[in-house]
Formats: structure tokens, sequence, C-alpha cells
């Protein structure tokens, strides 16, 4: 009997151990802050923050407060940029390399539900954000940079298309942020470090409680901003640039905001950066409503006037989402060349024109321009000198590739 008794209270103890790590929600997530690196994971409850070992040392994750009613909590620990190593319940965390050499980029990634419009939630085809995310897992990259757009079921699911979307959760939420986020991007969640940019679908007016909570690295203090302030990512000699867009209208262009924007490049310092945000500078798109082989038009923001008016030196990159396509644009004048990888997951925007080289865009010459009409992501290689640039599909395939040569001096 006492052998009996002796069994069960080792199983009862095991199965108490093994339930610990179903009070995560996600993986433990490590993100690229303002001279920090953050470590995040989603719990059922504020009592169920895990410790974390850092170099050796066991510490306490806490509570990220105040949580946003809607929302589970989250956990977090400020890992230093000295650290070495850092676990979670004997899993090793991904912290940032100094000078990645493998870097994802992708952006728009949700199922879009909104205003009767309805992507198949159900079917990976699609909305393959899942197979985009485990593509890019699967390479080890040293960093992930998400350009924005995170939560696109915004609406209930219509009547007429429960086969697509039927019984899915909506608003800025636990449910669809797990859903359209934290459920399919749970195994690059877990490969690597991430730089997260808000999008618009970010804004004041949508999903901000989610974005603010979750996914931005600096203290939550329970309230929006329409304007956050930029910050720079340093990596050793590579650096980001995060420029919150969230706000940008590319309709009714307001003074106001342009000098907003104006303002905060101004005080940014910039050395080969990359410069990431939401809305692209300079890129391109054709209407939905429009008939196949249509010129593309710009799509300027008020951040594209404002740079314009201010234009922020030492930029290599920009690094953008926004239109659903693949685009790299190169230009005359000392333009950065611009990069949109919107092509994560939501349903794809009207596909370019075959040939776009030569297009003129706010005063300077388009000398090459790829495109895409493909979900994906964008795998950058460091090589000697530059990166090697390809367009990924989401089997692993490569679609397009380019050459970034490196700068060798300041612009």
């Amino acid at each position: 009997m006492r052998t009996i008794l002796r069994i069960l209270a080792v199983l009862a103890t095991l199965s108490g151990a093994a339930l610990l790590p179903a009070q995560m929600l996600t993986p433990v997530w490590t993100e690229a802050g303002d001279r920090i690196t953050v470590a995040r994971v989603v719990v059922n409850s504020q009592s169920d923050c895990p410790s974390i070992t850092v170099d050796g040392a066991a510490q306490q994750m806490s509570v990220r407060l105040p949580v946003p009613q809607g929302l589970l909590p989250a956990c977090e620990f400020k890992i230093p940029l000295t650290a070495k190593t850092a676990s979670v319940a004997g899993k090793p965390l991904p912290l940032p390399h100094p000078d990645p050499t493998r870097v994802v980029v992708f952006g728009d990634t949700g199922c879009r539900i909104k205003a009767g419009k309805v992507q198949d939630c159900n079917d990976p085809a699609k909305w393959p954000f899942q197979r985009v995310a485990s593509s890019a897992a699967a390479t080890k990259p040293d960093l992930v940079i998400h350009v924005g757009d995170y939560l696109y079921r915004e609406d209930p699911c219509p009547a007429d298309a429960q086969a697509d979307c039927g019984g899915t959760p909506v608003g800025d939420t636990w449910a669809a942020w797990n859903a359209d986020f934290f459920t399919p991007a749970k195994d690059l969640l877990a490969a690597a470090p991430w730089a997260f940019t808000r999008g618009n679908h970010e804004s004041c007016d949508r999903s901000w409680r989610g974005w603010f909570y979750y996914l931005d690295p600096r203290p939550f203090s329970g309230s929006c901003y329409s304007y956050s302030a930029p910050y720079v990512v340093a990596l050793g000699k590579f650096s980001l640039v995060m420029f919150d867009s969230a706000s940008a209208s590319d309709k009714d262009l307001d003074p106001k905001s342009v000098a907003a924007y104006e303002a905060e490049l101004k005080v940014i310092h910039a050395d080969h950066s990359w410069f990431v945000l939401h809305h692209p500078l300079w890129g391109l798109k054709v209407a939905a409503t429009a008939k196949p082989g249509a010129a593309p038009t710009e799509s300027p923001t008020e951040v594209t006037e404002a740079w314009e008016k201010s234009p922020l030196q030492g930029v290599d990159l920009i690094v953008s989402g926004h239109t659903h396509l693949f685009e790299l644009l190169s230009f005359d004048r000392g333009r950065p060349t611009q990069l949109v990888a919107g092509n994560g997951g939501t349903d794809m925007a009207a596909a370019l024109p075959e040939q776009i080289s030569g297009l003129k865009l706010r005063g300077a010459t388009l000398l090459s321009g790829q495109d895409a009409h493909e979900f994906g992501y964008t795998a950058f290689t460091r090589t000697a000198d530059g990166w090697q640039l390809a367009l990924t599909s989401t089997s692993g395939q490569v679609i397009r590739t380019a050459k970034l040569p490196a700068v060798t001096a300041p612009r």
C-alpha cells in the first residue's frame, strides 16, 4: 500500500510539473529594444510568471502592468546586453547577435475579416502566415523584423462566410491576438530575437492595446500614443532605426502631422542604418478596382513629406510593409533603396505591371525595380561586400534575388 501511495505521489508531482509549461500560453520570445533585450511570455494568470536564468543566475519574471481589459497577462524580464545565455524552464532563449548575418523581414500577417472582406483563415494556402513563419524559423535567422499590421480579425465572421472564419475571435483581445499572431508565429518566436514595428492596424482607433502591451519593447503606461518616439536598435555595427508611422495618412496629408514626423526625424542619429517603419516612403500600388495592366500610383504619407523636407542621413535601406506585395526599389539622387515586405500572409494587393523600372517617384527615377505577387518573407544574408537578398516562398523556394552593395560613405 505504501508503495502504491509513493508511486501516486510521484505521479502527482510529475503531473504538476508537466502542467507548469501549460501556464505559458506562448513561447518565451525575445525582442530588441533601445539598449536592452526584453524577454516576454503570455500566461494564464498573474501568478504564473516563470523564473528566467541569465548567465547561470535564476530570477523571477514580473507581470507587465497594467494588464488591459480583454488581454491575458504577459510576464517580462529585461536581459542585460552583456548577457551570454538565458533560458526559461531549461529552454535556451535566442539573444540578439552583434552584427547579425541572417535577417528575416516580413509584415502584414493577420487574416483579414473586416467590412465584408473575408480571407479564408482555415486554408493555409489562402492565409499562409504559419507556413511563412515556420519556413523562416527553419533558416535559423539571427534577427526577425516584423514591419507591422498583426491583427486583421476586426469584425465578426459574416453569416455567409462561416466555412472561412466561423467561430473566429475578433477585436483587440487575447483570443484574436493569439489566433492572428502568437499561434501561427510560435516556431519563429522561439527561434530568433525580434524587432517589432507598429502598423496602422495598431493605431489608437484599432488594436493599440495588444500592440503596446505585448509587443512594444518599452514600459507600458496603459494609454495610446499616436506618435511614439523613434529609437535605435544597435547590434554591433548593425543598427535599425525603429519609426512609428501607425497614424500616418496616405490620403489627406495633415501639415501638423508632417511637422510632428519631421521633428522626430531631426533627433535621430543614423550610421549605415536600416530605417524601419510600416508605411513605405516611396512605394507603388495598383488600385483594386483598376483594370489589368493599369499603371501603378505612388503611395506617399505624411512621413514621406517629412523626410523630403528633412532627409535623414546615414540610412542604407528603408524597410516597410503596408502594401501587400514584395517590392525592391532603387533610385537615383542618393535616395535609399526601398524594400516593401507586406506579403507575410494577409490578402495580397493587386499585382504591379511587369515593367516598373524608369518610373518617376516624387522627383527621383526608379533605376531598378523588382516586385512579386506571392506570399513569403525576405531573407538577408550578409556577405563580404554587402547583403544578399532573397524573397522566399512559404515552402522555402527562392523567388527573387538581389544584391545590396555595402555603402562606404554616409548619405
